[in-house]
Parts: structure tokens; sequence; C-alpha cells
């Protein structure tokens, strides 16, 4: 039976402000991670929000807080750990010390890291987030990933497919179902050995795996997000990926839904909201519509009734009948 996923928050903040740095320092830092942590915030609040959600061996992070130093020796290193670490600095700069390199990354930039070798994580009080993942899983699909350890990525969809994949799984609330693991795991080991560049049998083979899945995933997202932007088209979608027209739809076929029925019901949704919600009962229902992205009044009233059963008008004076 396959391990059950396992969601855990970490915090300074769960500690008692006295030594609160100093206790989660022992508990979990060296104990858990198997790291070293030195605060640089100059005298002030020190503090860390550390979230793992974990699948067996490959795990996922979303660190922030204040300017701290993470350090792993190499006395740390003799636990036998061989996972490399796919890292994403969301917010930096954050200085690396790692394999003989030395490197400072910006917001945005990406890099891997060999946990079996020292590595001197210096964060200016940021977030990063990443993917540890053991080397002997990613052997099969990249050539000699270790030899990667300390350099930048390069930036492309692969690495956008990345981060929108961790943004996902560090917002869950709660664990996912343990029927998913096996899922997620292997969605996890195909994204990073498509950001460190699979041989091309393996990027056949994950293609059609962790990194379609991701890709269906990254466009509902953009959808998701953009939608209410009046110039947003499937060309968007398809130049932000890397990918063709025809393959997005395909993608979304899976769904039911083609790229404009997402669009358009999102859209509506967000029209529904606004019109049933008192904050906006001063907005007119034509400044609405366009708020969402939707300039054809007549079509809209008519897609709107029959997504809802009713009028936009009558919507809002259903929900705010004293009115």
């Amino acid at each position: 039976m396959p391990e059950a996923p396992l969601l855990q928050h970490f915090s300074t903040e769960m500690l008692p402000e006295r030594e609160r740095f100093a206790a989660f320092r022992e508990d979990f830092a060296r104990r858990v991670m198997a790291m070293d942590i030195i605060d640089h915030s100059g005298g002030g609040q020190p503090r860390l929000d550390i979230t793992r959600l974990s699948f067996g061996q490959v795990a996922v992070h979303a660190v922030r807080g204040t300017s701290t130093e993470f350090i792993r020796e190499n006395g740390h290193a003799k636990d036998g750990r061989d996972d490399l670490v796919l890292c994403i600095v969301e917010a930096g700069p954050m200085h690396v010390w790692h394999a003989g390199e030395e490197s400072l990354y910006n917001s945005g930039a990406a890099y891997l890291c060999d946990v079996a070798r020292r590595c001197v994580l210096g964060e200016h009080g940021g977030s990063v987030k990443n993917i540890t993942v053991p080397a002997s899983l990613l052997e099969e699909l990249v050539p000699h990933p270790e030899d990667l350890a300390g350099r930048p990525l390069h930036a492309g969809p692969a690495l956008f497919l990345v981060h929108e994949y961790l943004r996902s799984l560090t917002a869950l609330k709660e664990a996912p179902p343990p029927n998913l693991a096996h899922i997620i795991r292997t969605h996890l080991v195909d994204l990073t050995a498509a950001a460190l560049g699979p041989t091309a049998e393996a990027r056949e083979i994950i293609g059609k795996r962790g990194l379609e899945a991701a890709r269906l995933r990254a466009i509902l997202s953009m959808i998701a997000q953009r939608f209410s932007d009046p110039d947003f088209k499937l060309d968007s979608v398809a130049g932000d990926l890397g990918l063709s027209r025809r393959y997005i739809q395909r993608l979304l076929e899976e769904t039911g839904k083609s790229f404009t029925d997402h669009v358009v019901e999102r859209r509506l949704d967000r029209a529904h909201a606004m019109l049933t919600d008192h904050r906006y009962l001063h907005r007119r229902i034509i400044d609405i519509a366009f708020s969402v992205g939707i300039s054809d009044i007549s079509r809209f009233n008519h897609t709107f009734r029959r997504r809802f059963g009713d009028s936009p008008s009558g919507v809002r004076g259903s929900a705010n009948p004293e009115k």
C-alpha cells in the first residue's frame, strides 16, 4: 500500500517567544531537516514558516521568513541521503555556496542542490519553493543529474510548470488522499526531470505522464488568473507555455470543455458573485460585465440567463430584495 501523503506546517510562531529561534533550530532544523540555521535578521524578530508535503521519499517545501542562513555541513551529509533539491526563488535574493560555485539568485531564478555535498543558502528575507527527489529516481530520466548541482537552471516552459505545480500543492489546506500519492509523486519526479534536461527517451515518457498533467493544471491556472482580461486568448496561453493551440485544445477536451467554455464560465461566475455581493451594489451591471472581461452586453445577458436561469438584474434583485 502506498505511503499516505503527509502535510506539515512548522513555524517559529508555534514556539514560546523566549528562545524561539534557538528552539526552532534544535527541534526542527537539526533534527528534521539535518541542517543548521543562523539568524541574520539584525536583532529584529526572526521568523521562519515552512510547509512540507511529503509523498514517501519525494517532498515539496515552501519556505519563507526573515533573513536566515541555512547550512548543510559535510557532517550532516553523513546521513546517507542522496536527494537532489530543485529550488525556485520566489522572493530573493538568495546567496548560494554549493558544489564549488558561489551564485546570487534573484526572484524567479532556480538552481539544483545536492544534499550529499556541503551547501550554504543565505536567504535575505524572502520565500523559496522546492522539490526534493532521491537522485536514484532521477538517474533513470536525466543523465548524471548531480553534475547540475550549484548551477542556475534554464528558465523556460518546464520550469514554469514546476513552479505552478508547487504553488498548487503548497497551497493545499489538507493532504491529498492516499490514492493520489503515487500519481503526484510521479508528476513531481517527471517535472523535475523535465526542468533538468531528460534524455530523448525519457522526454517521450514523461511527456505522456507528469508533464501532460502539469500542463493541463497550468492552463487552467492561467485561465483562473487572467480570465478578466478582455484580450486574453488561446494564443496567449500557447505563447507563455510554449505549446501549440491544437495541443492545448486536446488537453482541455479531457475536461469536457473548450478553452472558450472555461473562460466564459469563469467570467460569468465572477459576475454572478459581484451581483450578489452588497459591496458592488453601487456598480452598474454594464460596468461589472466589463470588469470580468465581457464587452458584448447583449451576449452577456443571454449567456448569463442560460447559465443561472435569470437575468443579471433579476439575480441582483433577488439577492438584495430590500434594494
